[in-house]
């Protein structure tokens, strides 16, 4: 059996042809940009794709990866990527075909014609559950949101065109079912964690700190933390949360109206070292109002550090309350707060948790993913 895999971007398509290609059933990744095939165009991005996957399966297509980068149109390239990839697979001779969530209808319809079992990925909720929370959220922010329409009528077409659809968690199986799509389209698959993502030894001083680590956005509920954090300050408690990695333009003036002594924003932060900060904090929260895994939660546990979710992070699969973490509902500032400050109080609750994450560690390698993935191929295929 060979896979082909469409990504204009990486999201989790290289772990996932890192997979296939260690099982032998990889036959072409096809993506706009990868620091293996395209060294020369390291400029572009500042990534580093350390994936072991023969660079002679994967085909990039660089005028598209810098159309990305430089114009603000992604419904057009993933677009002209999609028939990209549609023109390239006639000539494939592989049975199955992957591709990305709003990039790939053009190829679905070409991989069917071949004869392919089409598998779409879709790593966030149902696109119009997403859209209401999200157009819910914005309003807040005295911002009208809409997804591209275009992306929106092209994603329910591959729902349906799809012979099934690969999914992270239940919040995003949930979704699906509600609108109305078979639970036997589904396929349920958490994501992994690479292997760098390990506790480490680290300078830690008695300043309690609190950790969130991703894009600061609207969608990622950061408000609430924001508030929670500021609410226990004000009680006079000596805590920090350090927030890792770039801030949204139209989240900036809200990241400026918040500016206190308590949250630190220290930007982006290399992939591959996150391990050092991660290390260095005493819990980590994910508030986001609609994710559809949310990979950093499980790196944050194998690096030893529980972790506060929102229920809508669809990494609450492998939360357990008040074992490694704790799951709140969105869009609650005290429910967070009271969460942080239990363990503020509580340091042998705190220690005892963070002792339950490294010695009840769950099996969230992408390994496991993959093998997930790979058995469901071999009996559906």
């Amino acid at each position: 059996m060979k896979v082909v895999i469409s990504c204009s971007g990486k999201f989790h398509a290289f772990a996932l042809a890192e997979q296939l290609e260690k099982n032998g059933m990889l036959d072409t990744l096809y993506t706009a940009y990868s620091s293996i095939k395209n060294p020369v165009a390291k400029l572009l991005v500042s990534r580093r794709d350390k994936e072991k996957i023969n660079k002679n399966k994967i085909s990039t297509c660089l005028p598209i990866a810098f159309g990305m980068k430089l114009y603000k149109n992604p419904f057009f390239w993933n677009d002209l990527f999609d028939m990209w990839v549609a023109f390239n697979i006639r000539r494939s001779d592989a049975s199955v075909f992957i591709g990305w969530s709003g990039m790939s209808l053009h190829s679905l319809n070409a991989a069917k014609k071949k004869g392919m079992i089409v598998i779409l990925e879709r790593g966030s909720s149902h696109i119009q559950l997403q859209q209401q929370i999200l157009n819910e959220e914005y309003k807040n922010f005295g911002i009208n949101f809409q997804i591209h329409k275009k992306t929106i009528a092209k994603e329910l077409i591959e729902y349906s065109v799809s012979d099934y659809i690969s999914i992270p968690s239940i919040f995003v199986q949930d979704s699906f079912l509600e609108y109305g799509v078979d639970r036997s389209k589904l396929i349920l698959n958490n994501y992994g964690v690479g292997g760098y993502f390990i506790k480490r030894e680290v300078d830690k001083n008695d300043l309690f700190t609190v950790l969130y680590l991703g894009k600061l956005s609207i969608q990622k509920g950061l408000i609430y933390l924001f508030d929670a954090i500021l609410s226990l300050t004000k009680k006079g408690y000596n805590i920090k949360c350090l927030f890792v990695g770039t801030i949204d333009l139209d989240f900036e003036p809200t990241v400026q109206s918040y500016r206190d002594n308590s949250l630190v924003f220290i930007g982006q932060r290399d992939h591959y070292s996150l391990s050092d900060i991660i290390s260095g904090c005493d819990i980590a929260v994910q508030p986001s109002l609609q994710d559809g895994f949310g990979m950093v939660v499980p790196q944050i546990l194998a690096c030893g550090v529980p972790v506060i979710v929102s229920e809508n992070t669809g990494a609450a699969d492998i939360i357990e309350d008040d074992k490694n973490g704790y799951i709140v509902p969105i869009r609650n500032s005290k429910a967070i707060a009271d969460r942080i400050e239990f363990l503020y109080l509580n340091s042998e609750k705190l220690a005892e948790m963070k002792q339950n994450v490294l010695s009840n560690p769950l099996d969230l390698s992408w390994d496991a993913y993959g093998d997930r993935y790979v058995d469901f191929l071999s009996k559906n295929v």
